[in-house]
């Protein structure tokens, strides 16, 4: 079953709630113990206290923007991912308070995640579709220097050849990132990444990082952060077991139902997820 909170959070046969640093969350489950709980896991996986600090204060930003009326006060156990009418109200509550330059979900990740990450050659690929990562980056300075580049590096569009044969794309992703020296340096901490297929007709295909969130073991569970959308809340789910995150993240973004791009695919670091699989939406 998972369980859901929000910073946001809800998830089908998982447990949700939404995330805040004193201890507000949305999704159907906020309270000191959840957001304590998150943050004890992240000081488990070894992150500066200056890191965790500045991820609850985003977290903060968000949730003081749309208000606590509209994000989930305690963990709640869901089947499914958050109704559409609820992002809608969250969207215009975001755009009614300035519509602030806020974060997505990797520049949630990489703040989290970005010193575990080891890049030898950061010299970026195809960046043009993450103008509104930069812009938001630049705004507030988020990311500069080498962590920049690493970010820009991790995050390139990457070429591919035109098929929708998901071991053959996943191959050459993994190529992309070995030939770049792309590894993750933390057994307790890992980025979870969707990539996705970009294929408009007219240029070459590319595999992109559609999504990402972050993996921390907690006990016999997992705990799953992301942040679903610069508009949209963040959000910690708590699964069983590995098989129920990939599904998770598959029956959210596998949408494509007339079969016109390959499958989503899922990566744990730098490697396809052993739990791997397509699900019946």
């Amino acid at each position: 079953m998972r369980k859901i909170k929000q910073l946001k959070i809800i998830l089908p046969l998982a447990l949700c709630f939404v995330l805040s640093a004193c201890g507000g969350i949305r999704g159907k489950g906020t309270d000191a113990k959840n957001s304590s709980q998150t943050e004890e896991a992240l000081k488990q996986a070894g992150l500066k206290e200056e890191k965790i600090s500045a991820f609850f204060s985003a977290v903060d930003e968000y949730n003081n923007a749309v208000g606590k009326d509209h994000l989930v006060q305690k963990m709640t156990t869901v089947k499914g991912t958050v109704s559409d009418a609820d992002n809608d109200k969250l969207i215009d509550l975001w755009v009614q308070n300035g519509g602030f330059v806020g974060r997505n979900c990797r520049i949630t990740s990489f703040s989290l995640m970005g010193d575990f990450i080891s890049i030898k050659d950061t010299t970026p690929g195809d960046t043009t579709m993450l103008f509104s990562d930069f812009d938001a980056i630049k705004a507030k300075q988020i990311f500069e220097g080498e962590a920049k580049k690493k970010y820009d590096a991790l995050f390139s569009y990457i070429d591919v050849k035109n098929t929708h044969d998901t071991k053959e794309l996943a191959k050459e992703i993994t190529a992309s990132w070995d030939k770049r020296g792309v590894s993750f340096q933390n057994n307790k901490m890992h980025m979870i990444s969707v990539f996705m297929t970009m294929d408009d007709g007219k240029n070459k295909v590319q595999e992109f990082i559609g999504h990402t969130g972050i993996l921390l073991s907690e006990g016999k569970n997992y705990l799953f952060i992301e942040k679903l959308a610069f508009e949209l809340p963040y959000q910690v789910e708590e699964f069983h077991n590995l098989q129920e995150v990939n599904d998770y993240l598959m029956r959210c973004y596998d949408k494509d139902a007339d079969g016109l791009t390959a499958k989503p695919i899922i990566f744990e670091d730098n490697h396809v997820m052993n739990e791997y699989r397509v699900v019946k939406q």
